[in-house]
This record gives C-alpha cells, sequence and structure tokens, in this order.
C-alpha cells in the first residue's frame, strides 16, 4: 500500500485555511445562479418614501465598480461616516459585475449592504454578459423604471444596445418618452444609464432622437451615465443639456450632485 505523500496534505490545509479565512462570499462554481437578495432597487425606493423629502437634497454616484470589491469596501466606510442628514441616497452607474456571474453580484451584495443609504442601480453591459442580465433581474428588479424624490422624478433605463447586437430594443424611447411626459409637473427629470448617447456602444440611430428629447424637454436637467471610467461633466451635442460620466470607482472616486430647487450642482470627490 503506497504511503499518502505529506505534501499532499499541506497543500490540502493550505486550501482549506485560505477558504475559512475569506471573508468574502464563496460559490463553488461561477455558473451557481444564487442571488444573497432580491429587489433591491424597489427596496431602495421603498426606504425613500419613509424619510422626510423636499427640493433641496444631495445625492452620491458610484459607477463601474466591478473587480473594484476593495476600493467599494472603503468606499461604504467612507460614506458612512458622512452625515446622514446630508445625503439623501447614491446612484450606481452599472457595470456591478465583470462577467455577469453570480458569485461577482454577491461580492457587490457583501459590501454594499453595509451602506447606510439607500442605493438604486442601473444595469451595465458588462451584467448583460452570460446570464447576467437574468441575475440582475433577481437582483435588482426591472432594466427600465422610475421613482420620485421630492419634486424631482429619475428615469432608470437600459442603454446597453451593442449587447442585444444594436437590435433596436435598447434603449426602449417610446417608454422613455413616455415616462418623460408623466414627469412633465415635476420641477425637474434626471436621467440614469449605463451607456451614454454620445458612445459607440449607444445605437446610434436612437442617440438624436433621445438627445432631442431630453434637450427640448423644459424641466429635463440632467442625464447620468458609467462606462467609460472617466469623469466628464458637459454638453455632448452643443444642444445646452448637460451630460454626467460618472467614474469607475477603481480611481477611488465619486459624485456629488446638490439639487436646489432647479439648479444642479456637480462635483467629482475623492477618497
Amino acid at each position: 500500500m503506497r504511503r499518502p505523500d505529506k505534501s499532499h496534505f499541506f497543500i490540502l490545509l493550505l486550501a482549506l485555511s485560505l477558504l475559512s479565512a475569506c471573508k468574502r462570499n464563496f460559490q463553488y462554481s461561477v455558473l451557481e445562479v444564487k442571488p444573497l437578495a432580491n429587489d433591491l432597487n424597489q427596496q431602495a425606493i421603498d426606504r425613500l418614501t419613509t424619510i422626510p423629502q423636499n427640493d433641496t437634497f444631495s445625492f452620491l454616484i458610484i459607477s463601474d465598480t466591478q473587480i473594484a470589491y476593495d476600493e467599494l469596501e472603503a468606499f461604504v466606510k467612507h460614506a458612512n461616516q458622512i452625515p446622514q442628514d446630508s445625503v439623501a441616497f447614491v446612484l450606481h452607474g452599472g457595470d456591478f459585475t465583470d462577467y455577469g456571474a453570480n458569485f461577482e453580484y454577491n461580492l457587490y451584495y457583501d459590501d454594499i449592504k453595509k451602506l447606510k443609504f439607500p442605493v438604486i442601480g442601473t444595469i451595465g453591459n458588462h451584467d448583460m454578459l452570460g446570464n447576467g442580465r437574468g441575475i440582475f433581474n433577481r437582483y435588482f428588479g426591472p432594466e427600465d423604471f422610475s421613482f420620485n424624490y421630492g419634486n424631482t422624478t429619475f428615469i432608470v433605463f437600459n442603454s446597453n444596445s451593442r449587447e442585444v447586437a444594436f437590435d433596436g430594443n435598447i434603449p426602449d424611447l417610446d417608454w422613455l418618452k413616455t415616462e418623460t411626459q408623466r414627469a412633465a409637473k415635476k420641477k425637474n427629470i434626471i436621467y440614469l444609464s449605463h451607456i451614454a448617447p454620445i458612445s459607440l456602444d449607444f445605437d446610434q440611430t436612437k442617440a438624436e432622437p433621445m438627445a432631442r428629447l431630453l434637450s427640448t424637454t423644459a424641466n429635463s436637467r440632467l442625464s447620468i451615465h458609467g462606462h467609460s471610467h472617466s469623469f466628464d461633466y458637459s454638453e455632448f451635442f452643443d444642444d445646452g443639456f448637460p451630460y454626467l460620466v460618472a467614474p469607475t470607482l477603481l480611481k477611488r472616486s465619486y459624485v456629488k450632485v446638490n439639487v436646489a430647487d432647479t439648479t444642479l450642482t456637480v462635483e467629482e470627490l475623492f477618497y
């Protein structure tokens, strides 16, 4: 009978110790679908209805947190030091994951569940890889939705056109127009989607109609995006309407937007 190699025992013990010491959620297969939570966006929106709302408020924006787990953990610790009454909520500009894998969503949730502010996010193009789109729907809910805070309507939608081979369905401009019209009596409309219309990953047959809709709607104030990983706040189409691109959290930076009645101010912050 062959005697076992002591090196095999050492390797096994080392592997077990690493797994037991790891603070991150662990899965045996990248194909496993086992969300740790459901309908996170609606849960966050429900939380907003329980707090006082007015026309002067601030919110934070983070984006592209895929692989930025250490930076996300640090952001949560940083944000939790911000006074509760100075920030209403946090928006996420998409790309929670790199490969659309369930364990990546779980790693994100492991950190973000510790944040004291409600978080509402849009789907990113990486979140649609593999079976990631279905997992996103279970974790966060619908891809296209809107919510109100005070006298401001936030319209959130899927703009990842390339991930559906530019089939004409994303973004859904008919839905976007309807939601914009429904918010006509609000003082402000703010839009959130992952890919900005200036990007070639956005269906360019829809870019001009969308830009025209936003710029000609009197109470539209800002369109927020992620994807390009660098901060940008400018007019993309020389039509007077501002677009904001939030940086990747890998840069340890985020954006704060201050709303005062119908006036918005934007600042990039570092931690």
